[in-house]
């Protein structure tokens, strides 16, 4: 095989070094195992307190028969009777507590007729004191702590009797023991069983002042909403009445002054004017009698609406002195009067809400309001930058602002979108329809 030249080949660049690893590399981690979502629904009731409540109950009868009947020389029978009747109360301390109460009872009276006062504790053995606490518990935990404190009591006075009576009944020597240990077991169990009501009484309680405390919070929420609702249309309707009020009473003057202002006037003519005019009146009449009471008290001024594009200009001036630059462009077609009044104060109140937000929030960023024509209609943009570093917002103590913008652009037929920009500012568009001569 014939070599090449060296001048054939191509020369083959130099490997750079691979750098030396001074860190090592971190062990893969393995994912997680998720359950899939079929085993996750049907997982999911069993977190619930009654599930709870229900396994325990099931746990205490696999533990307490055999305990019973093995350590506490119960008969196998009466022992799976007796644990059965304290489980069951224990679960029916969920629906009827006063027969889980009874249900019990009866299972630990049952017990203690029948165990060996010398295999162990006694009256009480301890698969029926772990039952009874947990029932005491459940009854505190579900705010009926009297309840509870009632069974507590019986079942205290039931055991007191049950050792008297084995006390009056002991005559030998041998069983002394055995009853001076049933009086301490006694001891133990009234103060175990209290503490564990005292335990749950108190869980139980702390549920319901959080339970409380949420309600009433979302009561509080759901009425400051309504509040401000109805506050706002109470405003939508004041500027109506005072647009509508202006417009009858101009209707009222030209009809009466008709005859004096149009030379030789028909009679027939004069008598449809006078007509009208006394129409005019008596609706402005009837229409300051029902709407008069949406005005506040106090509130005497004139019926001619003030808001409108011409105190535009005031809004942005009162954002300057905030310390915002305020760029106010507002479109030549939109001049004086090309606008029904009721539009106009819509617009109004739009632009005043988007600068109040600017003044609140972002005390001293540039603002830029646009009022544009936009087939078909009339487009408001408050657009404003990120606040700059200086003193800090205003807190704000409402909230519910742009509700009032969306009544006042629904009574239009218009939209309202509110969302932050990419440069973190904030736009506040409306577009409202319109038609110029409609």
């Amino acid at each position: 095989m014939r070599r090449r030249p060296r001048s054939e080949t191509a020369p083959r660049p130099p490997r750079p070094p691979r750098p030396r690893r001074l860190l090592r590399r971190r062990p893969r981690r393995l994912p997680r195992p998720v359950l899939p979502s079929s085993v996750r629904a049907r997982l999911r009731p069993l977190a619930t307190p009654r599930a709870v409540v229900v396994l325990l109950a099931l746990t205490l009868y696999a533990v307490g028969a055999p305990v019973t009947a093995g350590v506490h020389g119960v008969p196998a029978g009466v022992a799976t009777g007796a644990v059965l009747l304290q489980c069951a109360g224990l679960v029916l301390a969920l629906v009827r507590a006063r027969l889980a109460v009874a249900s019990a009872l009866a299972g630990v009276l049952l017990v203690a007729l029948a165990a060996d006062p010398q295999a162990g504790p006694w009256p009480w053995t301890v698969p029926a004191l772990l039952t009874y606490g947990c029932l005491l518990t459940v009854l505190g935990v579900r705010r009926q702590w009297r309840l509870g404190l009632a069974a507590w009591a019986l079942s205290l006075a039931l055991t007191t009797a049950l050792v008297a009576v084995a006390d009056l009944l002991t005559v030998d020597s041998w069983a002394v023991t055995w009853v001076d240990d049933a009086w301490t077991d006694l001891v133990v169990y009234g103060s175990n069983s209290a503490l564990l009501l005292g335990a749950g009484s108190v869980v139980g309680a702390r549920r319901r002042v959080r339970e409380e405390l949420a309600r009433s919070r979302r009561d509080t929420e759901a009425e400051q909403a309504r509040r401000v609702v109805l506050e706002e249309r109470n405003r939508i309707a004041r500027d109506l009445h005072d647009v509508v009020a202006h417009s009858m009473s101009v209707i009222g003057v030209q009809a009466t002054t008709a005859r004096y202002r149009i030379p030789d006037l028909p009679p027939a003519a004069q008598a449809e004017f006078d007509d009208i005019a006394a129409q005019a009146r008596t609706a402005l009449a009837e229409m300051r009698t029902l709407l008069g009471v949406l005005r506040s008290r106090g509130d005497g001024g004139d019926l001619v609406p003030r808001a409108g594009l011409d105190g535009l200009g005031e809004l942005a001036e009162g954002a300057r002195r905030a310390g915002s630059t305020v760029r106010l462009h507002v479109d030549p077609a939109l001049g004086e009067n090309a606008l029904p009044p009721s539009a106009g104060i819509v617009v109004h109140r739009i632009v005043q809400e988007g600068l109040a937000n600017v003044v609140r929030h972002a005390t001293g960023a540039d603002v830029e309001v646009v009022v544009r024509r936009a087939d078909p209609g009339i487009v408001v943009e408050v657009r404003n930058g990120p606040a700059p570093e200086g003193p800090a917002p205003a807190a704000d103590a409402g909230g519910h602002g742009l509700v009032g913008v969306r009544e006042r652009a629904a009574l239009l037929g218009g939209s309202v979108s509110a969302a932050p920009t990419a440069d973190g500012g904030f736009l506040l568009r409306a577009a409202l329809p319109w038609e110029p001569g409609a």
